[in-house]
């Protein structure tokens, strides 16, 4: 009898383990027949050579604007922040305008880019995915049309020269 239970535990084992076995192959066969294809996000990129809607923005009132899409709950956003000071003061002798646009509160808004201490001339809130925003930091050169010319996505760490290079060659194009 002991025998007997010894001999059906050791089967039921091997079968938990055959079970097993055949799952993980399985998931990885799945994977390589079938690789994941990569979700498309539900927020559309907002690109160069595209109008960028915001109401009551009168684009002709400066040659070019810089336009900081913010959250203040962005850690990118803040680690970023003395390189867009930096940004920020080049853009001033240059005559650009400043906005930001933040998807929180108003006062949110003003006390985050007021704690960063960027110097901006207008600040705006609402959702980003209405401004076709995926997530912040995004950075927008626009021209005195409201198209824009250049997007910048993400953490400024490592990218501050071409960044930078990129404000300089678009601040000194020529009119639009």
């Amino acid at each position: 009898m002991r025998n007997s239970f010894r001999t059906n535990v050791e089967f039921a084992a091997q079968i938990i383990v055959a079970i097993a076995v055949v799952t993980v192959a399985g998931v990885l066969i799945k994977r390589m027949v079938f690789p994941a294809q990569p979700r498309p996000s539900r927020v559309a990129h907002i690109s160069a050579g595209e109008r960028l809607g915001l109401p009551d923005v009168d684009w002709k009132l400066n040659r070019k604007s810089l336009v900081f899409f913010l959250n203040k709950d962005c850690r990118y956003c803040t680690s970023s922040a003395p390189f867009y000071r930096q940004l920020t003061d080049e853009a001033s002798k240059q005559n650009v305008r400043l906005l930001a646009v933040l998807p929180n509160s108003a006062e949110e808004a003003k006390a985050y880019v007021q704690s960063i201490k960027l110097p901006i001339d207008d600040i705006r809130t609402g959702p980003l995915a209405s401004y076709k925003i995926a997530g912040t930091p995004t950075l927008l050169f626009v021209n005195s049309s409201g198209i824009v010319e250049r997007v910048w996505f993400g953490d400024a760490s490592g990218r501050e020269n071409e960044i930078r290079e990129s404000f300089l060659t678009f601040v000194t194009n020529p009119l639009d």
